[in-house]
């Protein structure tokens, strides 16, 4: 069909007109006014404060913001940037429109006034209803339209951000299974006490440390060097670990397909991503992300669930805690805004370490200094075996409790039962608490409490008994006790409650450093699940104890698998060794606190070595500080003292090694020369010229380029025959000397 040439003209003309609009569209895009992420149709605004409302448009374009009866006008800056704040309004029920106006107009439907609470952490926050306990029946009666809830789109930024992403949406069955449960279940009871609509801004992050959530500004502080070291450390490591986990994910996708192909079950987990730019545990990625862009919403207050992963550095958790508090506060400038927190619950966590949570709770407990917190204990309430606890209701309930007394004024109780003080008083402790009223025991089990004397070695204590604010502890193993716990471990009993149903919060009255009672302590070996390192190692540890009734031991080995791998070269022990008789007690896998326990249960009762040779260490590199094994290994060298009191210890340094092939052992599949250094700098301080002795000599393993040759350690950890003879002609000259009862340090 041909088109006449008029008609061509003006189809010409309009074709011409659209493609001219198509590319004036980006600058229509941009010349729209825009509100902030917090904005949205649902969204619920702070009442009693004046509203910030906030967004981009042309600069110097005029923008007029209405809401109700309030409006404001403000002029957007040469950056885009525009601000108003609108007069403060009072709670309210009935949805209301917000209208944006400048060169465009937007409206936002069905808004409310009530109170607004920042909600974060990690995943124990991310949590969601649909995962609660009792799901099915909480999410058919979550009809609640005055709460409403936006989750923060996760996001990782390397400067503070101007925007965040995120939708409001109403309380319903239908959507409200998506959102944080401990958040909901606390919105819930104060909706149901107060009538006021709840909103709820949900910025959190399943596995972030808290660093992730603090502004560069504050973690350039000195006080935080070891932040930016570690952080400086795995993007050093990234590009090594980002190599390998490509060549895993390849792998493992083509494992999958292939499954898929054949059609069988595939269930092999997806490899890990390794940390580097862009990742969750980037110092101040989130707070950039997903804080920063929301300041400055109006608030009620926050609310804080994270410490899980840093609780192996909990000696950093008190100064960063604070410091997140105020940064807080800081950036949104309310004032004091309160800040209440989920202390952690009782998990057993670690490598056969037990108190590392109770200290991470200790720093969470002195933040209470700060004005207008408040704690939500919950040692009751966690699953010991699983580090999500499906009980959110009673979670948000305790948090609510805080706000409802503190916040709203109403008069409810909220406080956990807290030592105020403790007095030895004949072989006991009297320990006095406060918020203790008609304090009682629950459930048959006895109560994690313990009590130690100047030695600072804590024994499991006995209630005595409860008289109104006042408990007695006692144990027959501390005649003379000078400082008392209680449920100061990763997992304890902790069944004392007030008549508020509220339990006693952790304690301690001692103020001794974390290091003597901490991850260095005694501790058997905990079963992963198979229950075959469990039953390898109480084999071993049975055998020892047979070898030592069989006759004389004049020369002792104790270590780990390095230790314990002299039995694969027969030869070499039988030549350096053998005139001494010796015995080897290493065991694959062992660290400070499994020799700990192996010697106080028996290991050196029998036997009176002239000479231990200890190399310990290797295997709390991976969850332990230089400083923490240096501990660890004191405490051995303490207990072999003790038990014998003759014998002379010759002890080695952590051999080096380099990167091994399986990563998920090692942080980041690296443990770096430097930190051996560290460690072994540590060791050597505890040599004292008398009885014990430090001996280095990693120097010959190392070959002429400064690497350890293949031949010499295989798999850059154990040494093969060559290391082992290596190792002998080293230490021979040395053992001798101390076998014969010399000394030199």
């Amino acid at each position: 069909m041909t088109i006449p040439a008029n008609r061509r003209l003006v189809f010409f003309i309009r074709s011409c007109l659209g493609a001219l609009s198509l590319l004036a569209l980006p600058a229509a895009v941009r010349a729209d006014v825009r509100l902030a992420a917090p904005f949205g149709d649902n969204a619920v605004l702070q009442r009693d404060k004046p509203v910030a409302v906030w967004g981009e448009a042309d600069p110097g374009e005029k923008v007029t913001v209405r809401l109700g009866a309030r409006t404001a006008a403000a002029t957007a800056g040469a950056d885009g940037r525009w601000l108003v704040r609108l007069d403060p309004l009072p709670a309210g029920a009935e949805p209301a429109e917000l209208v944006v106006a400048g060169k465009n107009q937007v409206v936002l439907q069905n808004i409310l006034v009530g109170d607004v609470w920042l909600c974060a952490g990690q995943s124990n926050m991310e949590w969601n209803v649909a995962r609660a306990d009792n799901a099915a029946a909480e999410l058919a009666a979550a009809d609640h339209p005055a709460i409403r809830f936006i989750k923060i789109d996760r996001a990782i930024a390397g400067a503070p951000a101007a925007r965040a992403t995120g939708a409001w949406r109403v309380c319903t069955p239908r959507d409200i299974g998506g959102c944080s449960a401990v958040a909901y279940f606390f919105a819930r009871d104060i909706h149901r006490e107060t009538g006021v609509p709840v909103g709820l801004v949900q910025s959190s992050w399943s596995g972030a440390m808290i660093e992730s959530f603090l502004p560069a500004g504050t973690l350039e502080s000195t006080e935080f060097a070891a932040v930016g070291k570690r952080w400086r450390q795995t993007l050093d490591a990234w590009p090594i670990n980002k190599k390998k986990y490509d060549a895993d994910q390849s792998a493992w996708e083509k494992e999958r397909a292939a499954a898929a192909e054949k059609n069988l079950p595939f269930g092999k987990p997806a490899p890990r991503p390794p940390a580097g730019p862009g990742h969750r545990d980037q110092p101040s990625g989130i707070y950039n992300a997903m804080v920063h862009p929301l300041a400055p919403f109006g608030l009620r207050g926050f609310l804080w669930y994270q410490g899980e992963g840093n609780a192996q550095r909990f000696d950093e958790y008190h100064a960063l805690f604070t410091a997140l508090i105020r940064s807080w506060r800081d950036l949104f400038r309310q004032g004091d805004l309160p800040f209440y927190w989920v202390q952690l619950p009782n998990y057993k966590a670690g490598r056969g370490d037990a108190r590392m949570r109770a200290f991470l709770r200790e720093a969470q407990d002195q933040a209470l200094a700060l004005p207008a917190t408040g704690q939500a204990v919950t040692i009751d309430i966690g699953n010991p075996d699983d580090e999500h606890p499906t009980n959110k209701q009673e979670v948000g309930r305790r948090l609510a409790l805080i706000a409802l007394a503190k916040v709203y004024d109403k008069s409810v109780p909220f406080e956990s039962p807290r030592m105020i003080s403790a007095h030895p008083k004949k072989h006991a402790m009297e320990i006095t608490l406060a918020h203790a009223d008609g304090l009682a025991l629950r459930g048959g089990a006895a109560p994690s409490f313990e009590v130690a004397g100047e030695d600072r070695e804590f024994a499991p204590a006995g209630v005595l008994s409860i008289k109104k604010d006042t408990v007695m502890v006692s144990s027959p193993g501390v005649p003379h006790p000078v400082a008392a716990r209680y449920a100061w471990l990763n997992a304890p009993v902790a069944n004392l409650y007030n008549s508020a149903g509220l339990p006693l919060a952790p304690f301690r009255t001692d103020d001794w450093p974390a290091l003597d009672v901490s991850r260095t302590s005694a501790v058997a070996p905990q079963d992963k699940g198979s229950g075959r390192a469990q039953d390898y190692f109480m084999e071993k540890h049975a055998a020892f104890l047979a070898r030592a009734k069989e006759g004389p031991v004049n020369l002792l080995f104790i270590g780990d698998s390095i230790t314990d791998g002299w039995s694969k070269a027969p030869g070499i022990w039988e030549k350096h060794f053998g005139r001494h008789q010796p015995a080897n007690f290493g065991i694959s896998g062992d660290s400070t606190q499994h020799v700990l326990w192996r010697i106080a249960h028996g290991e050196l009762d029998r036997i009176a070595p002239k000479v231990v040779v200890l190399m310990l260490g290797t295997n709390n590199t991976a969850s332990n500080t230089p400083p923490e094994i240096a501990d660890g290994v004191a405490r051995v060298i303490r207990r072999i003292q003790e038990k014998l009191p003759q014998t002379r210890i010759l002890l080695l340094a952590i051999f080096p090694r380099g990167p091994r092939r399986n990563t998920g052992y090692y942080d980041d599949g690296i443990r770096r020369m430097e930190v051996i250094n560290e460690v072994n700098l540590d060791l050597s301080r505890l040599a004292d010229g008398k009885r014990v002795r430090f001996l280095n000599i990693n120097d010959v393993f190392l070959g002429p380029d400064g690497k350890i040759p293949a031949d010499v350690m295989p798999d850059q950890l154990h040494p093969g025959p060559k290391g082992y003879q290596l190792w002998a002609e080293a230490m021979q000259p040395v053992l001798d000397e101390m076998m014969a009862g010399h000394f030199s340090k």
